[in-house]
């Protein structure tokens, strides 16, 4: 499939989760669903180096397409009874993990579309049968539509067709549709209870590998690591992952959901287990070497302390972060540091920050196309680092005011919580979601993550919204079934 045909499918494929994200009634939802499906199928199938090799085999293919057809209704089958189960699942293979070497940039995505479709199929099957949970994502949910579409549209336009199709398939689609699916769950049990041991679990996981990894000196996966560990002065780890800040970020968030339990929970003799875990998880992040990682953790905990102490927490943290200064400065590498280039010392992240604002100069208004900054840059495998410069550049003003929007209608989720809504769970949302932010600002991957997706999404469903008409009273969606 070349040519116009993909912009077209994107474009089809977008218009499909937008409804989803934006409509809860049964017309659009079903609307929306066949939109997705009719675009995205082409889509993936046009990405998958697997798919001229099934041609070439009709048997394989044959058994391929059955058990495909299999799980897809077992799946349904157990998400129309409990949907909450989506998250978990898509969450743990939305890491990515790549399984094989060299990393394949797209089949190890398969599974999540095989568990969003059945998501989305058993949504569609409730709705139908008037089962269905309403659309609560709100103005949450109309900014996110409209940065999908935006950025499947760039499939028209962009300097990379390559780059912006895998970024369309791999993130934008099914990470919208998971948004989706999350907007029809209120935030209560087994949710609530569920979604932070997964964070902390699979964060302890990667702990303990990335802590092999350095005793033996051995990591997966990156060439590139390899060769810079191999001829730097420290180790860095990557875990099961492929890069060692997206590593970074998966321990930060486990981290800060750990302080938030401990800040704002009740007491209860779990938490000591959190507590506990937290040791090896932040041992795991120290042996990332990721700065990014560091600044976002101290940010997402820096909400938190402000929330339980207010004014004091600030005046804290302004002590501590006069003392770091002081002793920078008075530290011979500090005195250093002072002297060095603002490009060495950040990394070489400034230089891509204004190759970002060059590049939007050039494309104000639609941008180079979402994921084409490294083609439009003549910079091999770049990125820009910067979420804000980043979608400017590679989206335009309608990117950015689509980005603008996401971020407004999420502060405004934050700050009216729905009175029904758990008070501790949606601080510690609010301080992950801040630190996804900074993260992405000094890094990258803010709309890649479906941790991202995810937390706008239960953090507008905790809003304080006015109930839809025909909503099931709190905790009757996880027991419903169909007459």
């Amino acid at each position: 499939m070349d040519g116009i045909l993909i912009p077209i499918a994107g474009v089809v494929a977008a218009l499909g989760v937008a409804l989803l994200l934006a409509t809860g009634t049964t017309a659009p939802r079903v609307a929306g669903a066949v939109l997705a499906g009719l675009g995205g199928i082409p889509l993936v199938l046009s990405r998958t180096s697997q798919a001229d090799t099934l041609l070439d085999r009709p048997a394989l293919l044959g058994v391929g397409v059955v058990a495909g057809v299999v799980a897809l209704a077992v799946l349904t089958l157990l998400f129309m009874r409990y949907p909450w189960l989506v998250l978990p699942i898509a969450l743990v293979i939305g890491l990515r993990i790549p399984l094989r070497n060299p990393p394949s940039p797209t089949d190890h995505l398969l599974p999540l579309y095989l568990v969003l479709a059945a998501g989305t199929l058993a949504l569609v099957l409730r709705s139908v049968r008037g089962t269905g949970t309403p659309n609560r994502l709100g103005y949450v949910g109309y900014a996110l539509a409209v940065y999908v579409v935006i950025a499947a549209a760039s499939l028209a336009w962009t300097a990379d067709h390559d780059a912006t199709a895998y970024a369309v398939v791999a993130f934008t689609l099914p990470l919208g549709l998971l948004a989706a699916l999350t907007g029809t769950l209120l935030p209560l049990p087994p949710l609530t209870k569920v979604l932070p041991w997964l964070l902390i679990v699979v964060a302890l996981i990667l702990a303990v590998v990335a802590l092999w990894q350095w005793h033996s000196h051995d990591i997966f996966w990156n060439d590139k690591l390899m060769r810079t560990n191999a001829y730097g002065g420290y180790f860095r780890t990557n875990s099961l992952l492929f890069d060692p800040s997206l590593f970074g970020r998966v321990e930060v968030l486990a981290l800060v959901t750990i302080v938030g339990l401990l800040a704002l929970s009740p007491p209860r003799r779990i938490l000591i287990l959190a507590a506990l875990a937290a040791i090896p998880i932040f041992l795991g992040l120290a042996t990332s070497y990721s700065q990014s990682s560091l600044v976002a953790l101290c940010v997402g905990i820096l909400v938190i302390a402000c929330v339980v102490w207010r004014w004091k927490a600030i005046i804290a943290m302004g002590v501590i972060l006069l003392i770091i200064a002081v002793g920078a400065v008075a530290t011979p590498q500090g005195r250093t540091m002072l002297h060095e280039p603002a490009q060495k010392a950040s990394s070489a992240r400034l230089g891509l920050v204004q190759r970002s604002i060059d590049l939007f100069e050039a494309h104000p208004i639609e941008g180079s196309g979402l994921g084409a900054f490294a083609t439009a840059t003549d910079k091999k495998k770049a990125a820009p680092h910067n979420v804000l410069a980043g979608t400017a550049a590679e989206l335009g003003i309608l990117g950015g005011l689509a980005l603008l929007a996401v971020l407004l209608s999420v502060l405004w989720a934050v700050r009216h919580r729905r009175p029904d809504a758990d008070r501790p769970t949606h601080i510690i949302l609010g301080a992950l979601f801040a630190t996804i932010l900074v993260h992405a600002l000094v890094y990258d991957n803010f709309f890649a993550d479906p941790s991202m997706w995810v937390i706008a999404a239960l953090l507008a469903t905790g809003a304080g919204l006015l109930p839809l008409e025909g909503e099931p009273e709190p905790g009757d969606w996880i027991a419903r079934r169909p007459a």
